[in-house]
């Protein structure tokens, strides 16, 4: 009986902790500064409203190696991205709720108008946040499973001036 005692409190805690928001976004956020394994960082605008989430990085003509895109879905579980209209070969990390590298899918073709909808690029893959970068740049950078990424937000100017003028960023730890 013990054993079924454990095996519930378990699955009640994995599904509970699978709800989990991925990263506390300060209010009015729309943008974070990622640092990955080796140090490089990336300067990310925040995907947080499903309107942000579905427009992601389409029509943009080019994406700089030190800029993305940082998809905050409220719960975590599979999520799959359809590349229709994004016109740039992208890097996907899939992440986990402590922002712990997933899965990675290097250089994901673009979308081009020619192009069979049934043809058009798709990665999928269980997180909690979806990273995306300029192609090459996980690879570049040494993201694989098992990664961590250090997430800080830009304070804001009225914060700045309430400090005396310290625009050092906070670093947010994801729970």
């Amino acid at each position: 009986m013990k054993k079924n005692e454990l095996f519930l409190a378990s699955l009640l805690a994995a599904v509970f902790c699978g709800h989990a928001a991925a990263v506390k976004v300060p209010a009015g956020a729309g943008r974070a500064e990622l640092t990955l394994p080796d140090g490089f960082k990336v300067s990310v605008e925040l995907a947080l409203t499903p309107a942000q989430q579905a427009k992601g990085l389409m029509f943009r003509p080019s994406l700089a190696p030190e800029a993305g895109m940082l998809f905050v879905f409220k719960d975590s579980g599979l999520k799959s991205f359809w590349m229709k209209n994004t016109i740039i070969d992208l890097d996907m990390v899939f992440l986990d709720a402590g922002l712990k590298v997933v899965r990675v899918f290097h250089r994901v073709p673009r979308s081009r108008p020619d192009l069979p909808e049934d043809e058009i690029a798709r990665a999928s893959a269980p997180a909690s946040c979806v990273l995306e970068l300029a192609a090459g740049t996980a690879r570049a950078h040494g993201l694989k499973p098992g990664s961590v990424i250090k997430i800080s937000f830009p304070r804001r100017p009225a914060e700045i001036k309430k400090t005396g003028g310290d625009q050092t960023p906070p670093v947010v730890t994801p729970r």
